[in-house]
């Protein structure tokens, strides 16, 4: 019987800071998305199960994404200064997972990893002093909400409980 490898992940727990101005929040975010880029590249390498292997490695692409959106935006907001990353400042995600881990464990992971990040933008703009700064977090929570969304349809469907509209309202053949 193979034994069950399991794989750590660590991440710094930091608070952001309470006078961020618009491009430093930016700047915040393009770590935050290289560090959920790698988070999902080594679910995607660790899990063994190919179908969950094939989504984190989606997951892991549209981080990438999200990624260049954000510099590309960087670059509007800076009036084209490019953005300096330092890739000693990627935050480094704690988890430990089995190389046997089902698709169901991995997504509560990762519907995790992404309501701590809405929250941890919430918390910036509530906390922030510049206007433009909280609304960027405010943004950003925003497209992790999404995130946790499409994840939440994932584990749904895998769990026989999705819906494609809103069981307490009516259908519009029925008004």
């Amino acid at each position: 019987m193979k034994k069950k490898e399991k794989k750590n992940f660590t991440e710094a727990l930091e608070k952001l800071p309470v006078d961020v101005k618009a491009l430093d929040a930016l700047g915040i975010a393009i770590y935050n998305e290289q560090s959920a880029f790698d988070f999902y590249k080594n679910l995607s390498e660790t899990i063994q199960n190919p179908s969950g292997q094939e989504r984190f490695r989606f997951l892991s692409l549209e981080e990438k994404r999200h990624r260049a959106l954000l510099e590309e935006r960087y670059l509007k907001e800076s009036g084209g200064q490019r953005f300096i990353f330092d890739p000693q400042k990627v935050k480094k995600i704690k988890l430990t997972i089995s190389d046997q881990a089902s698709a169901k464990e991995a997504l509560h992971l990762a519907l995790e990893a992404e309501r701590e990040a809405y929250n941890s933008y919430m918390r910036a703009a509530s906390q922030a002093r510049d206007l433009q700064g909280k609304k960027m977090f405010e943004s950003l929570a925003s497209e992790e909400d999404k995130h946790y969304q499409i994840l939440m349809s994932e584990l749904q469907m895998i769990e026989g409980g999705f819906y494609w509209f809103s069981l307490d309202t009516s259908g519009f053949m029925e008004d």
